[in-house]
């Protein structure tokens, strides 16, 4: 009988499941967004692999339940800092780009980006797809001053420039600079 760590069963439970997230979340990283297996994850939590099943039953199930994380905490975060921006519109679109920029580079976001790629299912996950879609809407509406149809392109850019930085190690402010000059050029007058 596995022993309790916490109060009640529930706490326990919680901890665990937490766990093997933080263990995923942590080997994705480390690996440069390789999908872990069960038995990876379940070695560096010190679960027995069928364990980690009450918590995740597969590679894609990991991938999706730290994607249902990682966007509203990142969505929460980048709103606000476009809130505290003031209403000038270059200033909230310079704000959401350096932001959105150093999540890819500093963050767990572009690891678990290629994780997720690796499984495409898990974008097509409803709760995946209403989080991101919850996501999009708040960000489109925190820089209404970009054209709808411009917003995917600097992403676009945004995924590129964090690679310049990881792999080419061009210089973050660089990257950033550049970016703020295109997303200036595209802001409706």
């Amino acid at each position: 009988m596995p022993k309790i760590t916490r109060d009640t069963v529930e706490e326990h439970r919680a901890a665990q499941h937490r766990a093997v997230l933080d263990a995923a979340g942590r080997l994705i990283k480390e690996s440069g967004g390789q999908v872990p297996s069960l038995g990876e994850v379940a070695a560096q939590v010190g679960l027995a692999r069928s364990s980690v099943y009450a918590y995740a039953s597969s590679r894609v199930d990991l991938v999706i339940q730290l994607l249902l994380e990682t966007i509203p905490a990142w969505t929460a975060r980048v709103s606000e800092a476009i809130d505290a921006a003031g209403d000038d519109p270059g200033a909230r679109v310079d704000t959401y780009l350096e932001h959105t920029l150093d999540f890819f580079v500093d963050g767990t976001h572009g690891p678990l980006m290629a994780a997720a790629q690796q499984h495409p299912e898990a974008f097509t996950d409803e709760r995946v797809v209403e989080s991101h879609e919850l996501m999009a809407g708040a960000l489109r509406a925190a820089i209404a001053d970009l054209p709808s149809d411009a917003v995917p392109l600097l992403d676009a850019a945004v995924h590129r420039g964090a690679e310049m930085i990881t792999r080419d190690g061009v210089d973050r402010d660089r990257v950033l600079g550049m970016l703020q000059r295109m997303a200036r050029g595209l802001m409706v007058p």
